[in-house]
């Protein structure tokens, strides 16, 4: 095992107790954080060292992540309050938001070396899309009170993987079942409702993982897992039809019916719930309100290369667990962790090589970018040569014109000045007192001096006109 020392929270709740149990079959030195005046005995016949301290109360948890070599530590946080009711829960906020953020803040000031937290499948952001292990948490868009406090919990505790590059990953698993329950867990409450009172069922489903596949993927993530990874783990799904069809036939009872679907419905809820209330027996709509809680939704595990050979149980082997061996009983499942620690460098071989294949083939797509973008900038340089050329000519042509013009306003202008011959005596030429090669002469000096001003100014291609214009 990676760690000198295993600190784990929840231990008095089945999925801590198997936590420590198989930790401890590994000969790893465990200390467990328990409530002041909870019995621990089984905790300490199995080797644990007991802290005690509550999660919401920071002084409490000095204790407890005081050890000798932070570093070469790893926190497992599995204590939590699980409740299906829609209902705001005050003590379950307190325990799931309020407690975790503290053990989080004290374990970074306390420089653990590993943070693993016990999150809910029903955190996730339904409309995110996962990349790898990365997921999104939103408590906005959780359903449910339960939700929506492991969502908080998760969101708070992967901003401080990014912004402080915590060592820490999330075991997101769908609703948790098995034995070793107290009474009072909520599906021990469902399953007594059925059995017993034989309240009628409702439409819907739910996804389902056993108690001890979840501990073993905790020890399993925070051995292997990588900081900021969010695993999914996930047993099998079941509509509240076959649910309770897997528990009739384990306890070789006769199933319940359904409730018509039409006092299902939003139309009649307010009148079927009022009946209820009135005749003081059990609302179907509240028994099985797990099954209502996001029926539909069902989620592929992502923890699997982390448990090779780990088969995860069906609900029916759980039910059976569950009907027929109450308890503390139950032991843990049986891991190489050797085997698994291989299998975990495997697959981040493989995610590395298919990284290096998918960089590879970016490399190659920026290249081909690259080259084409060159063929088009030495086409566009031809091209600007050929535009600088035909402009060069262009403008050649309207020097050529404006010449020409310029030239015909000066001849007209030479003929307009010029005066009439006066009188001669008879016999003298009219042009004799012409000189109009001095006029000439004067017109050409006065070209030459106006076209040399002129080629001071260059025509630029904005200025070119059409030869039609001339």
């Amino acid at each position: 095992m990676l760690y000198d020392k295993y600190l784990v929270t929840g231990a008095k709740d089945p999925v801590g107790r198997l936590v420590v149990q198989l930790l401890l079959s590994e000969g790893c030195s465990v200390r467990v954080l328990v409530p002041p005046e909870t019995d621990s005995s089984l905790l300490k016949g199995m080797g644990a060292e007991i802290s005690e301290g509550v999660i919401f109360d920071k002084d409490s948890l000095k204790e407890f992540l005081t050890v000798e070599d932070p570093r070469r530590s790893a926190v497992i946080h599995t204590e939590e309050i699980v409740s299906i009711s829609n209902n705001k829960n005050l003590e379950m906020r307190r325990v799931n938001v309020a407690g975790a953020e503290n053990l989080i803040d004290m374990a970074m000031r306390s420089k653990i070396g590993r943070f693993v937290f016990l999150g809910s499948a029903y955190a996730l952001d339904p409309d995110s899309a996962l990349s790898g292990e990365k997921v999104h948490f939103d408590r906005k868009e959780a359903e449910g009170d339960y939700a929506s406090t492991k969502a908080e919990a998760s969101e708070y505790l992967m901003s401080k993987v990014a912004l402080n590059k915590f060592n820490a990953s999330i075991l997101l698993p769908t609703f948790i079942i098995g034995p070793g329950f107290s009474e009072d867990y909520d599906m021990n409450r469902i399953l007594r409702k059925y059995l017993e009172n034989k309240v009628s069922t409702v439409a819907g489903g739910h996804a389902f993982v056993d108690v001890r596949n979840v501990a073993t993927a905790l020890v399993s993530v925070c051995e292997n897992g990588e900081p900021g990874g969010a695993y999914i783990l996930n047993g099998e799904y079941k509509s509240a039809q076959d649910f309770f069809a897997e528990v009739s036939q384990t306890s070789g009872t006769e199933q319940v019916k359904e409730m018509p679907k039409w006092t299902q419905g939003k139309t009649m809820a307010k009148f079927v719930d009022t009946f209820y209330r009135i005749t003081k027996k059990d609302n179907p709509k509240e028994v099985y309100a797990l099954f209502m809680n996001s029926p539909d939704k069902n989620y592929e595990s992502t923890v699997n290369g982390l448990i090779p050979d780990s088969e995860v149980r069906k609900v029916s082997e759980s039910l059976t667990d569950v009907l027929k061996r109450p308890g503390n009983g139950v032991q843990p499942d049986k891991v190489d962790f050797e085997k698994v620690a291989a299998a975990a460098e495997a697959a981040r071989d493989s995610a590395e090589a298919k990284s290096a294949e998918e960089t590879s083939k970016v490399s190659e797509a920026v290249l081909k970018r690259a080259e084409e973008s060159a063929a088009r900038a030495a086409q566009s340089g031809e091209d600007a040569e050929k535009r600088a050329a035909a402009a060069a000519a262009a403008r050649a042509r309207v020097q050529a014109k404006i010449d020409a013009a310029k030239q015909r306003e000066e001849m007209n202008e030479v003929v307009a000045n010029m005066k009439k011959p006066e009188e001669k005596p008879a016999g003298e030429s009219l042009l004799s007192g012409l000189s109009v090669a001095a006029a000439m002469e004067e017109a050409k000096a006065k070209r030459d001096a106006e076209k040399a001003a002129a080629q001071k100014d260059e025509i630029t291609e904005e200025e070119i006109v059409g030869d039609d214009q001339f």
